[in-house]
């Protein structure tokens, strides 16, 4: 993501006022287009489904689509970060039939498990109608695969491509909606399962024009077995972090049934939603600014340890790439602490304007704190991900999911008034272990690169921690 940062960093430099407005909303469009996206369809669906179908029809699509989009996004979550890193060293080695096998097994793997977890959930667990189930088990499935191949258009630089792909199915799925004369839970599912494969077809369509060549498989020693399970084991750990205390919510005193056995929590969950879309002016900085500024920084060092340059010189770049990256921190950190305290101020003439239930004021206000210590969480991890140390990113979402986790039980009885609590917990536990891993990683990183992290000398399958 840093290639769009250098564009939108340029724009905003020598644009004017007009250059900086522009660069931030084409960057917000770029971090978070798909997931603002998302959030407006799901609003407009449910007052829709409301109207159209009924408070039980309505339950039941709103129901599957919660569970469908936290559940492909745990699919997702292990495949879809290895096959992200693998295609990075094939298009850097300028392989394009490996990208296109790593690409058709990824989506053949994350298809096939969602499909499992599909059946189980919406099939038995919700005891949907076979139809119901089925189209349910669809939109899990295509989800899935989407997250699994919409990084891609990033590493192509085709940053556009994916918000227009979302754009594409939500608009067609929402024409169709429109058209039905009697809508009915099973034709609503039909159509949004259109509208996802729409999505998915769009991005598969701009991936393949652009890699034409024949696939290859991957080979089995592609990336070293310890790597790779870390790796995977990272990606679970990262939405695990975000979507924990939901789910144990799920199950909490003020939760409902809703289909089956499944369960939802509506206050915590309209409250959580909101206050993460809070995140979107501190994703923007991070992709113009903190990101951008230290690839520059991170790159100097390493065109001075590759070059010849003496100890010295290697140790001033070390040191200027330090500050680089407190300072960028320090600007995402000020402007996201910022939107958290008017998300805590206006949460109240926010919540009677949009006519959401006031009991969702607390996890909003808990959740928009959070997203600041969030937002330092991942900013650490992309700093690891540069220094190739993928087991402390496995340990700082970790802990951010154990935090949240055990902050969210010992809440369990305070009712709506701690929604969100475990969340904020778990991002500060999780924000505090990656700026400490981060810390011990820059100061020891000239040994690190020749010595503690050099695969001649440590192996492929790189540190633990």
């Amino acid at each position: 993501m840093a290639g769009i940062g250098f564009q939108l960093a340029k724009t905003a430099r020598d644009g004017g006022i007009g250059g900086i407005v522009g660069a931030a909303a084409f960057g917000a469009v770029i971090s978070a287009g798909p997931w603002l996206i998302t959030a407006v369809a799901m609003a407009l669906l449910n007052r829709w489904s409301a109207v159209h179908l009924g408070s039980d029809g309505a339950r039941t699509v709103q129901t599957v689509l919660v569970y469908a989009f936290s559940l492909s996004a745990l699919a997702a979550a292990p495949i879809g970060i290895l096959a992200t890193r693998m295609v990075a060293d094939c298009i850097f080695a300028r392989d394009a039939g490996g990208v296109t096998g790593i690409m058709l097994v990824a989506l053949a793997a994350g298809g096939g498990i969602a499909l499992a977890i599909g059946a189980v959930v919406f099939g038995m667990l919700a005891a949907l109608p076979l139809v119901e189930a089925a189209l349910a088990t669809l939109i899990l499935a295509w989800l899935t695969q989407v997250w699994i191949a919409a990084p891609l258009l990033t590493a192509l630089r085709r940053y556009r491509a994916i918000p227009l792909a979302y754009l594409l199915g939500i608009g067609v799925a929402a024409l169709m909606l429109m058209l039905i004369p009697r809508p009915a839970v099973d034709l609503v599912l039909a159509v949004i399962a259109g509208g996802v494969a729409l999505t998915l077809a769009a991005i598969m369509l701009v991936i393949r024009r652009h890699f034409t060549a024949a696939p290859v498989l991957p080979r089995r020693d592609a990336m070293a077995l310890r790597l790779a399970q870390i790796v995977a084991a990272a990606g679970i750990a990262g939405v695990a972090a975000i979507w924990i205390d939901k789910w144990l919510l799920w199950l909490g005193p003020d939760s409902v049934r809703a289909i089956g056995v499944l369960r939802l929590n509506p206050i915590n969950d309209q409250g959580s939603f909101l206050g993460l879309l809070s995140m979107v002016p501190g994703l923007t900085l991070l992709l113009i600014v903190t990101e951008t500024r230290f690839d520059r920084a991170f790159d100097d060092m390493i065109v001075r340890c590759t070059g010849t340059s003496t100890l010295q010189r290697i140790e001033e770049a070390r040191g200027d790439l330090m500050r680089t990256m407190v300072d960028g921190l320090r600007l995402m950190v000020l402007a996201q602490a910022l939107v958290a305290a008017l998300a805590w101020v206006l949460a109240v003439p926010l919540f009677e304007a949009i006519g959401a239930d006031a009991r969702a004021i607390f996890a909003f206000r808990q959740t928009s704190l959070g997203t600041v210590f969030h937002l330092v969480a991942i900013a650490t991890t992309v700093v690891l991900a540069y220094y190739d140390l993928f087991g402390r990113i496995l340990l700082t979402w970790t802990a951010f999911a154990i935090g949240s986790a055990v902050a969210t039980m010992l809440q369990w009885d305070a009712g709506f008034a701690a929604f969100g609590w475990g969340y904020m917990a778990g991002a500060v536990v999780g924000a505090s272990v990656g700026i400490a891993l981060v810390a011990e990683a820059s100061v020891n990183l000239t040994y690190l690169l020749f010595v503690g992290n050099n695969p001649s000398v440590v192996g492929q399958g790189g540190r633990l921690l």
